[in-house]
């Protein structure tokens, strides 16, 4: 055949690639005012230490599904009876998502919308009993996301608690002495602070992320791919341990100024590198063990030959008639955004705290300051930290309160239920009790109660949220009361408020300490308004 003769047919495929190209590049612009905010956040976190796998984590997904694709040919080819709906719903799921937390200012909410925008945007481009087989690829993309940050604190409060008490242990196995107190690990001549940095939170996702790459990718058994993964998650507890413990070593041995060396140097891609090793090593083990005159060749599939190619030919796949629906949904979102988005929260008009009495009516107080370390993982905006005396007894309450002019960006309220148990005290009764403060403006409200002890001291510990005007006891209903607020008023101000005192079982004990606290509640609460604002 002539030159000639293949032109056209050349001219024509080109144009239609553009065709679908054009299309889709539409499809993006018309969402991109929607998704902007979360991808943004995604970009942000991705420049932080406990976040900055994300970009190998797509990747990863992008890999594998392009494997998939090219192992399985037939899914970029449409046909007219593809069943497409659940792509639809799937992308209107994505696009509300997106706009919910572009209105409501909070980048995650919007991140979290790009999923489900992604997986309809392949269901309806390929039918769903086809896009399903990339299910893996848009899972993996979740490990990429950050999470909530209620999910976040919990997670490594756990992890905290975890990498602590297994490097207790593993130091007291090597014949030194240690104690062990909350999140201090305490060596005598060092004490070893595991704080929220070294939770191993940074080492969890990207080592649960090159597991199941490599589970992927492995020519063994399922079941052995299985035990792959699943052994992740505790290698990434026992590797952050073990990188602890061996610091409590290196003081032992060479001194505290070679042990923040070895911190150092031994953290990060060191530790997933180190973790990527071992994985290596046990899937090794289990075919030296388990496969022995079974299997021969390569443990792993590593052919990326064809990858390319598919790339090429998914500019070939005729987006379906939904996807123009999809666009004029999406620029709809996105025009509300630009109107809506302009809108600037409202200002509280507050007072700081250092304004706050430091005597309310006959009780006397002393104002504190956090320490350094303790402010910056708090990272309020304004903090109150008074200690007041019971008039006559001078028995103390302390009433502290961290105050966030904006709870959608960065920084948010931490709850004591985590900081509590970081600090060494054992939550050993916790729950919520309806508080009656009408007189001091505030009316009945439910707050949560917790008995905590450390020893033989144990204290009372009453504590809310502070919420534009509502006392919320769940943390959970904080975060979508804020996201609300901020989407219908353009407010996401609140604080979270505390009050604790000791039990003294030689002073009328817990009946005694209820007494004082709610004393002091009716004192200072007709205060707060002008530094908590409704």
């Amino acid at each position: 055949m002539s030159v000639g003769d293949t032109s056209p047919a050349l001219a024509a495929g080109r144009g239609a690639e553009l065709r679908v190209a054009g299309l889709w590049l539409l499809v993006l612009a018309c969402a991109a005012p929607v998704f902007a905010l979360g991808l943004g956040e995604l970009a942000a976190n991705w420049m932080t230490p406990v976040y900055s796998h994300g970009p190998i984590v797509v990747a990863m997904a992008l890999w594998i599904g392009l494997r998939t694709l090219r192992d399985e040919p037939r899914a970029l080819r449409r046909h007219p009876a593809l069943v497409i709906w659940p792509g639809v719903l799937m992308a209107l799921l994505g696009i509300a998502g997106g706009l919910v937390g572009t209105l409501g200012r909070i980048g995650d909410v919007s991140a979290y919308g790009l999923i489900p925008w992604i997986a309809g945007g392949l269901v309806v481009s390929m039918g769903w009993a086809r896009a399903r087989r990339l299910w893996l690829s848009v899972a993996l993309l979740l490990l990429a996301l950050p999470l909530p940050q209620v999910l976040y604190w919990k997670v490594t409060t756990q992890l905290q608690a975890l990498a602590s008490e297994l490097a207790a242990w593993m130091i007291s196995a090597m014949g030194m002495s240690v104690y062990l107190d909350g999140n201090i690990i305490d060596l005598g001549v060092y004490r070893l602070q595991v704080a929220e940095a070294c939770s191993g939170l940074q080492y969890l996702f990207p080592i649960v992320a090159f597991a199941v790459l490599f589970a992927t990718i492995s020519r063994e058994p399922a079941w052995r791919r299985v035990a792959l993964v699943l052994l992740a998650a505790p290698l990434a507890v026992a590797m952050n341990a073990l990188r602890i413990a061996i610091t409590a070593l290196v003081v032992e041995h060479y001194g505290v100024s070679a042990a923040e060396g070895f911190l150092h140097a031994f953290e990060g891609w060191a530790i997933l590198l180190a973790a990527i090793a071992v994985l290596v090593g046990v899937m090794l083990l289990l075919r030296a063990f388990f496969g022995r005159g079974t299997q021969r060749g390569p443990m792993l599939d590593l052919d990326i030959s064809g990858t390319g190619e598919v790339l090429g030919r998914v500019l070939h796949v005729p987006p379906a008639r939904a996807i123009g629906v999809l666009s004029v949904v999406a620029l709809a979102a996105g025009v509300l955004v630009l109107v809506l988005g302009s809108s600037q929260p409202e200002a509280s008009g507050r007072m700081t705290f250092d304004r706050f009495p430091q005597r309310v009516g006959a009780w006397p107080g002393v104002r504190g300051a956090l320490d350094p370390a303790v402010a910056q993982v708090v990272a309020a905006d304004d903090y109150l930290n008074t200690t007041y005396f019971e008039p006559g007894s001078m028995v103390p309450v302390q009433i502290f309160s961290a105050f966030y002019h904006n709870q959608t960006r960065g920084a948010a309220i931490h709850s004591p239920e985590i900081c509590l148990p970081a600090n060494g005290w054992e939550v050993s009764e916790i729950g919520t009790r309806e508080l009656d403060m009408s007189a001091a403006g505030y009316g009945r409200f439910e707050a949560n109660r917790a008995v905590v002890t450390k020893g033989t001291d144990r204290q009372l510990v009453y504590y809310w949220f502070e919420q534009r005007g509502r006392r919320v006891a769940n943390d959970l209903a904080v975060k979508l009361g804020v996201l609300a607020d901020e989407v219908l008023h353009g407010r996401s101000d609140g604080a979270l408020l505390r009050f604790t005192t000791p039990i003294d079982d030689s002073a009328g004990g817990l009946l005694a300490a209820e007494a004082r606290v709610r004393d002091l509640m009716r004192q200072a609460l007709p205060q707060m308004p002008g530094f908590i604002p409704f």
